[in-house]
């Protein structure tokens, strides 16, 4: 089944979240080396593009994603989960969505605040405001904390996950991996 219903998630919104993760893995993988790499390094100088890509990339899947969320039913959580229970699992999506959508945005306003082109698939995407060598710095340590942010927001999702598909056996996790039995 193509679309979401109220009780689980479709191929599409499958799709795109399996596709999230392996995007967001490798962006976290390479973003690290970046952050470890002087940027006068070759394995810098060649790492960037990629990770400018894979961020735009994250920044794309995740508007069409949203998207067909916003197109189609989402799946309700069990009633046997306390309200603060599915308040904290929304915040979790929510704040994942956010930072999933906010850190392409800054990683794009940061380069060009750099007064540098934002390298995509090859390309060169131009600069979108003006070389701001404070802004820069600033956007950056956003950036990288944003990153951090993530790391937990993830954790977090998959522990949720885990429980439910391993001590409470609801069928939340079978929703978004019906691969798992």
């Amino acid at each position: 089944m193509l679309r979401n219903t109220n009780e689980r998630w479709g191929l599409v919104q499958q799709t795109l979240h399996w596709l999230i993760v392996a995007l967001v893995v490798a962006q976290l993988l390479v973003g690290m080396t970046l952050g470890d790499t002087p940027a006068d390094d070759p394995l810098w100088q060649s790492l960037f593009p990629v990770h400018a890509t894979i961020g735009l990339s994250i920044l794309i899947v995740m508007l069409v994603r949203l998207g067909w969320r916003a197109l189609n039913p989402v799946p309700v959580l069990p009633d046997s989960l306390k309200p603060w229970q599915k308040t904290l699992a929304h915040a979790n999506h929510w704040l994942l969505y956010i930072l999933l959508i906010g850190l392409p945005i800054g990683g794009y306003l940061m380069v060009s605040a750099y007064g540098q082109p934002v390298p995509f698939f090859g390309a060169e995407l131009p600069p979108i405001i003006p070389k701001n060598q404070g802004l820069a710095d600033t956007i950056k340590t956003l950036h990288s904390l944003g990153a951090a942010i993530i790391v937990v927001l993830v954790a977090l999702h998959i522990a949720g996950a885990l429980r439910h598909g391993y001590m409470l056996k609801d069928g939340v996790l079978r929703r978004m991996a019906p691969f798992l039995k």
